[in-house]
C-alpha cells in the first residue's frame, strides 16, 4: 500500500515538474487605437510573462488568418502573403522582442485600415491571441451652407466632406433652436471618407448654423452666416465645371479655330481669283492693243503697195475686211 502511495505522489509530481517546463503566456495588447488619416500607427503586442520571443511565430491580421497583415516567422519578415493593401506599408518593431514585446507599424494608414486586428503568437507548444481595434478619424472641410430653390421650396443647403468615422450634422437657429432636416443623406468619396449633406426648409430666422461632428475625437467644425442667394463653389459645382463646362469650352474654341481657318482658306481663294481676273484683263489689253496696232500699220501702207496686190489707189478699202497679216511680210514699192 505504501508503494502504490509513493508512485502517485511521484506521479504527481512529475506532471507538476512538466508543467513548470512548459511555457506559458498570455498575449495583451490595448483595447483601441486611434490614428488621423495618412499617419503611422502603431499597434502594441506583448506577452506576459515577460519573455524571449525571437524564436517564436508572430501573425498579425485582419480578419483572416491568411493572407495577413504581416508575418514574422522563423527569425525574419515574411510577405509572400501579405495582404496587397499592406505591401510596402507594415514593419514589426523588433526592438524589445527578447522581453516579449513586437508592436505592429503601419505607414500611412487609410480610410480601408480601419477594423479589428488580431495579434497572434505562437511557440512550439503554446500559442494565444489578442485583438486590438483600430480607428482612422479624419476631420472634414467646413460646412458650406447656402440656400437654393428645391423641389419648388426655398430651402437652405449644408454639405460637408471627408469625415473618418460618419459624421452626423445638426441645424441650429440664431436662437439656439434645433431645427429639423427635411432630407439628409450620408456617402462616401473615392478615398471611403464620409459626405453628408442636409437640407432645411428656409427658416424666417436671419443666421442659421450647421454643425458637423463625429464620434471618436468629438471632432466638429460649424459655420455660421446669414444665408444669400447662391452658394460658394462646392464638389458638384467642380464636377460640372470640371464635366461640363471645360469640355463645351473646348469644343467652342476648336468650332472657331476651324471657322477662322476655312476664312482665312476663303480669303486666300479669293485673292487667287482676282489675282487670275487681273492677268485676263491685263491679256485682253495687250490683244487690244495689238489689233490697234495692226490697223494703224495698214493705214499707213503706200498706193505702190496697194498696187502690188492688184488693187487701184482708187478702190474703196474696208480695213476690216483685211486680212492680218504680220507687218514684215508687207514689201514697200
Amino acid at each position: 500500500m505504501a508503494s502504490i502511495m509513493y508512485l502517485i505522489v511521484i506521479f504527481i509530481l512529475s506532471s507538476i515538474y512538466k508543467e513548470s517546463l512548459s511555457v506559458r503566456f498570455k498575449v495583451s495588447s490595448t483595447q483601441s487605437v486611434v490614428a488621423a488619416l495618412g499617419s503611422d500607427v502603431v499597434l502594441p503586442c506583448r506577452l506576459t510573462p515577460e519573455m524571449n520571443a525571437e524564436k517564436m511565430e508572430i501573425r498579425w491580421f485582419k480578419p483572416m488568418y491568411q493572407p495577413y497583415v504581416h508575418l514574422y516567422i522563423n527569425g525574419k519578415d515574411d510577405y509572400s502573403i501579405q495582404m496587397p493593401q499592406f505591401t510596402n506599408r507594415t514593419e514589426l518593431i523588433k526592438e524589445n522582442i527578447t522581453r516579449g514585446v513586437f508592436p505592429l507599424r503601419i505607414r500611412n494608414v487609410t480610410a480601408q485600415d480601419s477594423g479589428e486586428y488580431y495579434c497572434f503568437v505562437e511557440s512550439s507548444d503554446h500559442h494565444g491571441r489578442t485583438i486590438v481595434q483600430l480607428n482612422v478619424t479624419a476631420v472634414g472641410s467646413l460646412p458650406v451652407i447656402f440656400s437654393k430653390t428645391y423641389e419648388s421650396n426655398d430651402t437652405a443647403i449644408c454639405e460637408s466632406y471627408g469625415w473618418l468615422p460618419e459624421a452626423s450634422l445638426i441645424w441650429t437657429d440664431n436662437l439656439g433652436n434645433q431645427v429639423i432636416p427635411s432630407k439628409e443623406k450620408v456617402f462616401k468619396d473615392e478615398n471611403s471618407c464620409y459626405c453628408i449633406m442636409s437640407i432645411i426648409s428656409l427658416p424666417n430666422a436671419s443666421n442659421i448654423t450647421c454643425t458637423v461632428s463625429n464620434s471618436v475625437k468629438q471632432s466638429q467644425q460649424s459655420s455660421k452666416q446669414i444665408l444669400e442667394t447662391g452658394h460658394p463653389e462646392t464638389c458638384r459645382d467642380l464636377y460640372s465645371r470640371y464635366v461640363v463646362f471645360y469640355p463645351c469650352l473646348a469644343v467652342i474654341l476648336l468650332s472657331c479655330g476651324c471657322i477662322c481657318l476655312l476664312l482665312k482658306r476663303l480669303r486666300t481663294k479669293d485673292e487667287e481669283i482676282r489675282s487670275k481676273d487681273d492677268v485676263i484683263r491685263t491679256k485682253d489689253d495687250v490683244i487690244k492693243q495689238l489689233r490697234a496696232a495692226q490697223c494703224d500699220s495698214v493705214n499707213g501702207i503706200s498706193a505702190a503697195g496697194i498696187s502690188h496686190y492688184g488693187w487701184n489707189s482708187s478702190d474703196h478699202v474696208t480695213y476690216g475686211n483685211v486680212p492680218s497679216v504680220p507687218l514684215n511680210g508687207i514689201s514697200s514699192a
